[in-house]
């Protein structure tokens, strides 16, 4: 028997990675829990006719842990647009 395990294609990670890289180490555990959460909005029988809204609760959580991290507020704010287009760009292949 296999479990199935919700995941985010490569170029995901990728994107993550890049998107990531000039932040503190610090910021990884945020960065792995809002991959998982994406993976999650885009698995099997998750809703799907959201809009990108699905992803809502993702940058939410995100934020939170970014702030618990030691990010500032105008980083957070520079990463908006950037987790904006990778979900549209998510929501869009699937």
């Amino acid at each position: 028997m296999t479990e199935e395990i919700a995941a985010t294609p490569g170029w995901v990670e990728e994107r993550l990675d890049t998107i990531f890289a000039d932040l503190p180490a610090s910021t990884q555990a945020a960065r792995d829990a809002y991959g998982a959460c994406l993976a999650r909005c885009k698995s099997p029988g998750a809703p799907s006719d959201l809009l990108g809204a699905e992803f809502e609760a993702c940058r939410g959580a995100l934020r939170q842990a970014l702030l618990r991290a030691g990010l500032d507020r105008a980083a957070l704010d520079a990463l908006d647009p950037q987790l904006e287009a990778l979900e549209a760009e998510i929501d869009s292949s699937s």
